[in-house]
Formats: structure tokens, C-alpha cells, sequence
């Protein structure tokens, strides 16, 4: 046999084959079923696609992460990273002078071209379902109960399905007067619950009515949030996108499906294409949404064919995940433990000194002589456990943690999927750019410098995206003082408490990056399906804080 051959599979995809292939395959076909049964036709649409219909016009998969080729006539063609614009693409060219309600469903892989070392497939099976030709309301009602009757037909239990309108925040952003960079760049703040940095960056855009903005994240909850927000609102696309889901709250409500629903007017996309009601499917066991759909009403005519749409899809593996875990939980579904990852050293014992305050203790994390990796608290079923800093935020956004505290400058380094919902306002210091004091003449004129640091997702999106310095970031895990001093590098960028140890190796501070303190942060599905428990916990430690 060569050796040069490679058996494995590359990063992010797999072989499937005996039971576990069979397994996978009567989940898919569960799912399929439910859709054929209610009068949806099934499609199938190519693995290979041409770019132009994930542009970024169109609102769809950000560019670096599509996987990209070129065909023989140099047309770029990438794999489909998303159904819903192929199904728009392919409902445009054979149904384009159809006015009636149109069912169609699906069921194929989808491409993501993430980073390396998240864990995450990169191609997965998604099975789902869109009704074009209806802007009903009955129709986002009819797509929510099918996407539940899909996941029950699958085998799952304890589905929290939570309704969010792309369009209630793009009215309060259209009022404020905000150009679509800062609309979506504070979409992606509000979307991880991160209401602190994004009060600070409309600061720096110099934004004076910040209260609606920033008040999205307070409307969680069953209907009665939602006639707070309407009493509030003064745009009429904020009011019609919450009348909007209050109909549908109706509907549901009909339908007997209210007891799924949660509302959630911080619930944003990255998919820009998404018009009005959006929605997602959460249950235990993964750590992220198990199918996703929303309404797409302008979608369809960038292929030529105005029409409303709405849709959904279900991402089978995360099904299989969550069936799995499903089969092995001896939880009491009442009775759930909630778990904290907490990095080790002062910033654990402060959170477990403020817990203490609201009645909260673990005596058995006191031992010092304790070789437990789990510590419980029986009264509150509550679990606690100590690990590095950087490893907290990857515990929690794969919900092996619900919540976790961890100083930002790992939230910012790690860059995971997590909802940062409380600053705990201990642990102050600040991010720095240092040297010796005749490498300030280096910054100033953007001379290429070379930047030692622990840090060089921090270091590189400061220097690029707002110093728009050319830099080489040298990776270091030691003392990074040392950099400049043996000259390996001109400048480093670190964590400054006091300064004493810059001042005492002939370096000083240059530039201020950011303040940085202890944050909480907690995984988004365990922020729907333990919200009463979790938002409680985070009232009393706000409590502390202010």
C-alpha cells in the first residue's frame, strides 16, 4: 500500500457506515416523512452551485466560508453552504408563473468552510421545508408546527421553539439613522446578549439614542413581552413586525403549540436575506439550535420572481446528537443541573464570593485538598467545575457548561459561540500595547513593526481593523516583556494591571487597546431551555454589581 495515501477522512467530515449509518438514515427519513405527508414536493438541487447565488448582495453565507472552485470557463461555483437560496434559484426557474401556495422540501448536505480545531462538521445533512407563494401569517403558523412535528416524529423531547422579527430591529436601527455597517456590526453584538460592548461601540459612532437599541435584549418571554415592546414602539416597521408576532402568537395559540414558544426580539441572523419572522429550534444534549427558518420575502426576486417565503431546515447530525444524549440522560427533567466552568485562580473564588452573597455555596470546592474535578450543590442542582481560562468559553459554547466566567480577554481571543450577558466588574485591567518609550514613534507613523503577544487574535484585529497597521504577530506563551528586550519583537501586546513589571524592564505603556474584567458567559441553548433559572442567577449577581 503507498504510504502517502490518507485513510482519514479530512477535518470536519466523516465516513458513516453500519449502525450508525442506518441510525442517521431513519432520522432523515422520520423527518422527510412528516414534510411529504403534509403536501410538500421534494426537490433536489446540485451540490455545486454558482457563487453569484450566495453573494453577499443577496444577504446569505459569509464569503470566507464557502468552499470556492473554478469550472473550466472560469466561473467561480462554490458548495452549497445554504439551501434556502438554492431552492429561491430552482422555484424561480421552474415555478416562475405560479401564483398558488408552493410546498417543496428537501433533504442533502450543506458546506462550511470554519476554522480549524472547533470540532464542528463541515458538511452536514440538512432536511427541510419552504411554503412560497403565501405572506400569510397562517403560513409562519403552519412552518413552526411542522418543524415541531418533525422533531417529534424524530424521537426528540422538550422542544423550545423561540420566535424572534428580523424586522422589529432593522425598524429601530432605521430610526436611529444607522448606516448598514453599524447595523450589522451591533446585530452581532446584540445576537450574543453582549449589551455592554455594544453600549460601547455605539458610543464610539457617536449614537445618542441608544436606550431602544440596546432595550432589544430585555423583550424575552411569552406574548406579554411583546405588547411591552409594541407600547414602546414608535416606527411603523418596529409595530408592524410586532403585530406581526402577535398574530402569530393567535395562531400558535390555536394551533396548541404555545406551550414551544418563547419570544425573543434579540433573536438576529446572520443571513441578511430574512424579512420578518424568524425561529429556532432548541432542545438538550447540543449546544446550538437543531433547525433554524424564517421568512424570506425578497429573496426570490433576485432570481426573477417576486414572491413571499418562509422555510425551515433541520441539521440531522446536531438531531442525532441531541437524540443520542437524549438516550443516555438520567436527569430528572425537573430536577436538571445546571453547571458553571469556572477559569481557575482569583477569578473562581471572587464568583464563588458573590454567589455566597445570594445564598449559593459549594462547601466542597473550600478543600483544598480535594482531587474531585466536579463539585455540587445538591439544594440549588447546581454543578461547578475549575479549568484553564481559555478552555471556558469552548465548555460552554458546546454546553458541556451552561455558564461560565471568564475574563474578556479570552472571550475575545477564543471568539466562541456563547451569549456574554454580565459584566462582574472585578478582575480589572486592560489590554496594552507596550515597548520602550521610542517604539511610540513606530505607531504613530504605521511603520510594519513586528508585535510580540499571547494574544494574536486580539493584537492582529486591533492593528488591522483600526490602527490599519501592517504588523508581524509573533505568538509567544511566556513572559512576553521579554520580546522587545532581546529583540525579537518592537512592541508587545498584553494584560496590564499595575505596569510595575513594564516600568521595572524599561517599557511602558503605548496605546491602550481596552479595558478588560471578569464576564459571564453562558451557552445560547441552555439560555432558552433554563431561562427562568439562569436570568434569575444573573439578576442577583447584577444585583451585586451596579
Amino acid at each position: 500500500m503507498n504510504s502517502e495515501i490518507h485513510l482519514h477522512t479530512p477535518e470536519g467530515v466523516r465516513d458513516l457506515y453500519g449502525e450508525q449509518y442506518e441510525k442517521k438514515k431513519k432520522v432523515e427519513d422520520a423527518v422527510s416523512c412528516v414534510l411529504l405527508n403534509e403536501g410538500y414536493k421534494a426537490v433536489a438541487t446540485p451540490t455545486l452551485e454558482y457563487s453569484d447565488v450566495f453573494s453577499s448582495d443577496i444577504g446569505t453565507t459569509p464569503s470566507k466560508e464557502l468552499y470556492r472552485f473554478y469550472d473550466g470557463d472560469g466561473n467561480t461555483l462554490v458548495l452549497r453552504p445554504d439551501f434556502t437560496p438554492s431552492i429561491a434559484r430552482c422555484a424561480a426557474k421552474y415555478f416562475m408563473d405560479e401564483k398558488d401556495p408552493l410546498r417543496l422540501c428537501y433533504s442533502g448536505n450543506a458546506f462550511s468552510n470554519t476554522s480549524s480545531l472547533q470540532g464542528k462538521l463541515k458538511e452536514v445533512t440538512q432536511t427541510g421545508a419552504e411554503l412560497i407563494n403565501d405572506s400569510s401569517v397562517k403560513a409562519d403558523g403552519e412552518m413552526i408546527a411542522l418543524c415541531i412535528n418533525a422533531l417529534k416524529a424524530a424521537g426528540i423531547e422538550n422542544i423550545k421553539i423561540t420566535v424572534g422579527n428580523a424586522d422589529y430591529y432593522r425598524g429601530i436601527c432605521n430610526e436611529a439613522g444607522l448606516s448598514k455597517a453599524v447595523e450589522h456590526k451591533l446585530r452581532d453584538l446584540i445576537a450574543q446578549k453582549n449589551i455592554y460592548a455594544a453600549e460601547n461601540y455605539l458610543d464610539e459612532q457617536g449614537v445618542k439614542d441608544k436606550d431602544k437599541l440596546l432595550g432589544v435584549t430585555e423583550f424575552f418571554g411569552n406574548s406579554v413581552v411583546l405588547k411591552n415592546a409594541l407600547s414602546g414602539a414608535s416606527n411603523e416597521r418596529s409595530k408592524k413586525a410586532l403585530e406581526r408576532l402577535l398574530g402569530l402568537d393567535e395562531e400558535l395559540n390555536k394551533l396548541g403549540l404555545d406551550h414551544y414558544i418563547t419570544y425573543d426580539l434579540s433573536m438576529l441572523s446572520k443571513y441578511d436575506y430574512y424579512t420578518g419572522v424568524i425561529f429556532r429550534a432548541y432542545t438538550y444534549g447540543i449546544g446550538e439550535p437543531i433547525a433554524k427558518g424564517g421568512r424570506y420575502d425578497n429573496l426570490l426576486s433576485f432570481f426573477g420572481k417576486d414572491a413571499p417565503a418562509i422555510g425551515f431546515c433541520v441539521v440531522i447530525d446536531d438531531l442525532l446528537s441531541a437524540l443520542d444524549y437524549q438516550e443516555t440522560d438520567t436527569n430528572d427533567k425537573d430536577k436538571r443541573y445546571l453547571t458553571f466552568a469556572l477559569g481557575k485562580g482569583r477569578l473562581a473564588g471572587k464568583i464563588m464570593e458573590m454567589l455566597e452573597k445570594n445564598g449559593i455555596t459549594c462547601e466542597e470546592m473550600k478543600d483544598k485538598d480535594t482531587r474531585k474535578l466536579i463539585f455540587v450543590n445538591e439544594e440549588h442542582k447546581l454543578k461547578f467545575f475549575l479549568a484553564k481560562g481559555p478552555d471556558v468559553p469552548t465548555y460552554v459554547e458546546y454546553g458541556a457548561a451552561d455558564i461560565g466566567v471568564v475574563g474578556k480577554d479570552t472571550i475575545l481571543e477564543e471568539n466562541r459561540d456563547v451569549f456574554e450577558v454580565l459584566d462582574l466588574g472585578f478582575g480589572k485591567c486592560r489590554m496594552c500595547v507596550c515597548g520602550p518609550h521610542e517604539a511610540g514613534e513606530l505607531l504613530k507613523h504605521r511603520e510594519r513593526i513586528r508585535v510580540a503577544t499571547k494574544y494574536p487574535v486580539i493584537a492582529k484585529d486591533y492593528f488591522y481593523n483600526v490602527k490599519h497597521q501592517t504588523v508581524d504577530i509573533i505568538k509567544l506563551n511566556g513572559s512576553v516583556e521579554l520580546g522587545p528586550i532581546v529583540e525579537l519583537s518592537d512592541v508587545i501586546v498584553d494584560i496590564v494591571e499595575t505596569g510595575s513589571t513594564l516600568r521595572e524592564n524599561g517599557l511602558e505603556v503605548l496605546e491602550e487597546i481596552m479595558p478588560l474584567s471578569a464576564r459571564m458567559i453562558v451557552n445560547p441553548v441552555s439560555m432558552q431551555m433554563e431561562s427562568e433559572r439562569i436570568k434569575k442567577i444573573i439578576s442577583d449577581l447584577r444585583s451585586l454589581t451596579e
